[in-house]
Formats: C-alpha cells, structure tokens, sequence
C-alpha cells in the first residue's frame, strides 16, 4: 500500500512538472490527459489546485458524461469540472482527423452505450451512426428489454468508419427469485460486510416475566445465527460475551459493542439446561415475505472511490419503488420507477466485482455490487430480473 501511495505522488509530481529535492525544476506546458486529472486527486492535490493546473496547461480529453462521472468519483468538484469544460477541445464540425461507428444491429430498437454512455437508440431497421468519434479502443454495448445485451470492444481509427453488426440473441425467461427464508441474514461476513452492526437474529419477548434473571425471547429469526445456535422460543438469554442482560435494553447494549462477523460467547436457559455457544453475528437483511409485492436483496453501495469506500444494506424493489437503505444509516435512496433510466451490468467501472448501476432520468448513477446470503460478491442477476419484473419488462 505504501509502494502504490508513493507511486502516486510521484505521478504527481511528474504532471505538475516538479523535480524532487536536489532536481532542477521543468515547467511542463503539455496538456494534461484524463488520467492526470485522475493522479491528482488520487495524490490528495485539492481540486481547486487541478482546476488551477487545468486552466493553465489545458487538457487532451472531451468531457464526457462518462468522464465527468469518473472525475467526480475520484474527488473532482463542480469548479473542476467547469473549468475542464471550458479548456476541453469541442468534438470537430468536420469528421477529418476523427472515426464514425456504423451499427447494424437486428431487431431495432436497441439502445446503444459507447464506454457506458448512453450514445443513441438503432431505428426500426436496426441502424444507428455515430460520427466525430475519438480513435481508440471503445466499449460498445447494445441493449433491448426483449434480447441479451450485445458489448463487444472496436478499435476505431480516424478518417474511417468501423461497422459493429450482429443479430441480438432472445432473453431467456428467468423467474425472479426471492429468498426462501424472511428475515434471513449474511451468515459468512467478507470485508464486504465486516464493519457492519452484529446481528444474532432475536426478538425479545414484549411482556417479559417477573422474576426472570435473564431475557425472555419470543422469536430467533428463520437463518439467523441464533436460530443456526439453536435458541428457540421461551428461551432465556443469560449473558453476550460474558456480560449479564436482565432486560431487552441491556441485551441490545451488549449486542451493540459488537460487528458483523465477531464471534461471542452467547449463554442461554432452555427448559432448565443452561448452554453455552460461541456464536458467530452476522450482518441483518431483511426478507421478502413480509411485504407483499417486495423482494428485498443484500448489495453493498459503492461510494465512488473505486470499491475502496462503501456501506452494504438492503435493496428494496417493488410497488413502484427501488429503495436502498445501508445497515449503519449511512445512505438511503428512494427511485420511483418512472424516474429511473436504466439498471443494468457495468462494463468497465467496478466490472471485475459483477457490478451494476441504477441510472436515473436526470443523469445520476448509482452503483451497487449484488451480494449473496454469505455476504459474497456475486453476479448481478436476481437484482436485474427483479428490477426488469418491476418495471413491467418480460
């Protein structure tokens, strides 16, 4: 980590054009690249001191949507980006010195994403062109409710137009699936989920009885770790590692000093026998059975430092609504479906951990990584079809 940190700041030092100690100094006046712009703010240079550097060696790159939105996740502000917007070079009135993409894609209708960019949709014929295009290598993806996405990478070269044909394959039809069990919970905790509140999956009972030197429970949660331990209903829990609970308050206070993944000595009484178990907590989830109509999945929320910064909670889907709420509090969201563009797989931001991105009307996105009920990365699917069911897709 201190290898790759003193990278970066050496990185830095190179684009604003210092030497170290005992090194003559060089001005450097080229224009800075997209990923300048990314090395200094990961190197900790405040955006004002980029917009500064910006205004005063320009810049090699168009801004885009898609490099605006990396710009803001690697720490880039409004003033930033005006100033970048205002140095960019404007895309050229005449193709000379640029590349056009012809797609001929069947059936019409597909939407088209160039580097995870919405860029256009094919007509009914199944054709779309883009010109003024920058050379290089460019993610397209293609994308209709009824087939599977198309992504495949072209190497566009300038003066010349590259064409991207192919015939969508059907969708197959995949029921969406909800957890079996309400009130399950992620039993193997990642670092994924580590961090997050313990979770030991019990309901107090609401009437506690007189007399009681520990916590009645009415309930352990159907996968819960209490429910795995072996608490039942009745049940009384006597101590969480090693401290004594005589009432509801106490045993949440007790639970509250610990996170998701800790394991404590939990001891309990059960019909006279007193057992002692060391119980590993989990992180909390909510099932999907106890709303009709909802179906509530684990996903952890990216909060734009490349999966370095992030809070994992539950994904809500369903009566007109995608809602995301983190286990800590420290995030939640609330989509109407009717304000939500697409939500689909990334191709490049995150793509190595399956990601997704809920990418509303007005332009936001939201990216999210799906997780299983072990608190595992995993493929995006159930979120999606849960998602396309929602929004009345086939």
């Amino acid at each position: 980590m201190a290898i790759r940190r003193l990278c970066t700041i050496l990185a830095v030092f190179i684009v604003l054009g210092f030497c170290l100690p005992g090194m003559k100094a060089q001005k450097n006046s080229k224009p800075l690249t997209k990923q300048d712009v990314l090395d200094l703010l990961a190197g900790d240079v405040p955006p004002e001191r980029v917009a500064a550097i910006v205004r005063e060696r320009g810049v090699s790159f168009e801004l885009t949507r898609a490099v605006e939105e990396q710009i803001r996740q690697a720490g880039g502000n409004d003033e930033l980006l005006k100033v970048v917007r205002e140095v960019a070079p404007k895309p050229s009135a005449s193709p000379a010195g640029r590349a056009v993409l012809l797609i001929d894609a069947k059936p019409g209708g597909a939407r088209v994403y160039l580097d995870d960019e919405p860029v256009g949709t094919t007509s009914p014929e199944g054709r779309l062109k883009l010109s003024s295009l920058s050379p290089g290598a460019h993610r397209v993806r293609l994308a209709h409710r009824d087939f599977q996405d198309h992504e495949e990478t072209v190497q566009l070269t300038s003066g010349e137009t590259t064409r991207v044909n192919t015939n969508l394959v059907a969708a197959a039809t995949t029921p969406v699936q909800t957890p079996a069990q309400p009130g399950a919970t992620v039993t193997n905790p990642t670092p994924a989920v580590t961090g997050a509140p313990g979770y030991l999956g019990v309901r107090p009972a609401g009437q506690q009885p007189a007399g009681s030197k520990g916590v009645v429970i009415s309930d352990a949660a159907a996968g819960a770790p209490a429910d795995r331990a072996g608490l039942k209903p009745s049940d009384t829990i006597i101590s969480i590692g090693g401290r004594e609970v005589r009432t509801p308050q106490e045993l949440e206070a007790a639970l509250a000093g610990h996170k998701a993944g800790e394991t404590v000595e939990v001891t309990w009484s059960s019909g006279g026998s007193v057992t002692t178990k060391s119980i590993q907590l989990s992180a909390r989830w909510v099932g999907a059975s106890d709303q009709p109509g909802i179906v509530r999945l684990p996903v952890m929320h990216d909060h734009g430092s490349s999966g370095r910064d992030y809070c994992v909670g539950v994904m809500a889907i369903g009566n007109g609504m995608i809602q995301y709420a983190s286990t800590n509090g420290t995030h939640a969201f609330n989509f109407p479906l009717r304000d939500v563009d697409e939500a689909t797989k990334n191709v490049a931001y995150l793509a190595n951990l399956n990601a997704f991105h809920i990418r509303l009307v007005k332009g936001d996105i939201y990216n999210f990584v799906a997780l299983d009920s072990h608190g595992q990365f995993q493929p995006p699917d159930a979120v999606l079809a849960a998602i396309d069911h929602a929004m009345g897709k086939p």
